[in-house]
């Protein structure tokens, strides 16, 4: 990964936290049955959008900078005109099918009738992203980044002011049916269904976005071009891409697999409906606030990840290992704290976000917060393992991880949707060691682990101690707001202070970790070489 794709992939994993964050205040405006009814159409629109486009604007990148390295000028109009042709079937079939489907997805699978008409308006978003992925996919052949990272800033506007919009149109509509029909769900379905067909009008605008640039730059493109050669057949370029990409589908659908079985089997053993909806929507509220720390986390250690392909690009396998241990040191330090602040200040945390679920949330985080740190570390080692060619390790690791899963989830029943969260922390902790062993054998990289690992956990289990005793004090008499951004100041100094005084950063990590100066200016001034 160069720099600019660095910073793009950055820029995309901000805007899925903010994404995300819409989507959980939208969520809260239609209640704990509209939240479960939303994530089953999400689930089903996630593992459709994956098997159709999955990993596509990357992979046709990849393919479109080979043939322009090379200057295959007609073998690159060739590609872009097959692929588009290709991909516009496919995301019509995935549409039209995930439409027919829905009512056997939402009330035959889940067992939730109230998610069918949600699943159907979410249908039309597969083509419409597909499309879009292919023309992203031109951009970044052109080694463009800016065209998808405005993609995704203008997903999270669409998704909050259209959502907005038509939740609280399509939800009054819904209430007042409801209370004609004597149905209270209808507030929470036509709620749901209003975010839905925010989601697919602002896919359809972004699909329209990026054709107006595509088109506009058209006079500048290589399509015009007569020089180089053109040996590809329709089926040669539909061939290359797939060969490209079917590896990260799989480990995509793999990947989201947990969820589908999740909800499953939570919604079989669980007969009242109502109970259903209401614990479900708290672990969907507890896995959302994991994702957003887990892409904080992961932010963070991308430049690291970055120079390791440069290195091995140049050859250089020594300064590779080198930015591999420092970026594995930078994931686990981020990581680990997140980890341990967010299992101390769970009952903070959850009056913030979810007030009225506190007593429901707090479990899971206190006991399911580990899985930052295991789902952090796989993402690092993974995208490692997927850049360097490594594919069937990282399916292998994917496939092993969902059977602990299901395992865990069987056997754990009695613990209700708990047992989700059991799963959840088995699964990913298989997932990380066996990726991490992939990776390490990859470099062979013998990581210090009592630098890389014991130091940061010593460090952050004294700091969580510490924001322990200031959530006592404080807590009486603050709200929980103000204690929770108290405790994260002062625990983040304490913790970076004894990291430098421990003397745990090398000069190299220093300089690829954000911040890395502060810290080694914070070292100078405490008289630490």
């Amino acid at each position: 990964m160069n720099r600019a794709e660095v910073r793009r992939r950055q820029a995309g994993l901000f805007f899925d936290i903010l994404l995300l964050a819409v989507v959980l205040v939208l969520g809260h405006r239609i209640g704990d049955n509209g939240i479960t009814y939303m994530t089953v159409a999400a689930a089903a629109y996630a593992l459709f959008w994956t098997a159709v486009g999955g990993g596509l604007s990357d992979t046709l990148g990849r393919l479109l900078r080979s043939r322009r390295n090379k200057g295959q000028y007609r073998n690159i109009a060739k590609m872009r005109k097959s692929v588009m042709i290709f991909q516009t079937i496919l995301g019509l079939g995935g549409s039209l099918l995930l439409c027919l489907l829905a009512e056997r997805i939402g009330e035959g699978l889940f067992g939730v009738r109230y998610s069918t008409f949600i699943i159907m308006a979410l249908s039309p978003a597969v083509f419409f992203r597909t499309v879009s992925s292919v023309l992203m996919g031109y951009f970044q052949g052109e080694g463009s980044e800016l065209p998808t990272a405005a993609a995704g800033l203008l997903r999270t506007v669409f998704t909050l002011g259209f959502g907005l919009l038509f939740s609280g149109i399509l939800g009054g509509y819904g209430e007042r049916a409801g209370r004609l029909l004597r149905e209270e769900n209808f507030s929470a379905m036509y709620g749901g269904l209003g975010i839905a067909l925010a989601v697919c009008l602002g896919e359809a605008l972004i699909l329209l976005f990026l054709a107006l640039i595509y088109k506009a730059g058209g006079n500048r493109r290589t399509e015009g071009r007569q020089e180089g050669y053109g040996t590809e057949s329709f089926f040669d370029c539909v061939r290359y891409l797939w060969n490209g990409r079917w590896q990260q589908a799989a480990g995509g659908l793999l990947a989201f697999l947990p969820l589908g079985l999740g909800l499953f089997f939570h919604g079989k053993r669980t007969e009242d409906s109502a109970a259903f909806a209401a614990g479900y929507s708290v672990y969907v509220e507890y896995v959302a606030i994991c994702a957003v720390l887990v892409w904080l986390v992961y932010i963070l250690v991308l430049p690291a990840a970055g120079r390791i392909f440069v290195s091995l690009r140049k050859s250089e396998h020594r300064f590779a290992r080198s930015a591999f241990e420092g970026g594995l040191h930078i994931c686990l330090v981020n990581s680990v704290f997140a980890a341990v602040f967010l299992a101390v200040m769970g009952e903070e945390a959850g009056e913030l976000l979810c007030p009225e679920s506190v007593s429901a949330l707090l479990p899971m985080l206190r006991s399911g917060s580990c899985v930052i740190v295991f789902t952090a570390l796989s993402c690092y080692f993974a995208r490692f393992l997927m850049t360097a060619g490594k594919r069937y390790p990282v399916l292998l690791a994917v496939g092993a991880a969902d059977l602990s899963f299901l395992v865990i989830l069987l056997t754990t029943g009695r613990a209700g949707v708990l047992s989700l969260v059991y799963g959840g922390i088995v699964g990913t902790f298989v997932l990380c060691i066996m990726l991490g062993v992939f990776a390490c054998g990859q470099l062979r990289s013998r990581p210090d682990w009592l630098n890389v690992a014991v130091v940061p956990a010593a460090a952050a289990g004294g700091t969580g101690l510490l924001c322990m005793l200031a959530e006592k004090l404080l807590s009486p008499h603050l709200p929980a707001a103000v204690t929770l951004l108290a405790a994260f100041v002062a625990g983040g100094i304490i913790y970076w202070v004894a990291l430098a005084a421990l003397r745990n950063f090398r000069e190299p990590e220093l300089e690829m970790m954000p911040g890395g100066r502060l810290i080694g200016g914070l070292g100078q001034r405490l008289h630490i070489d």
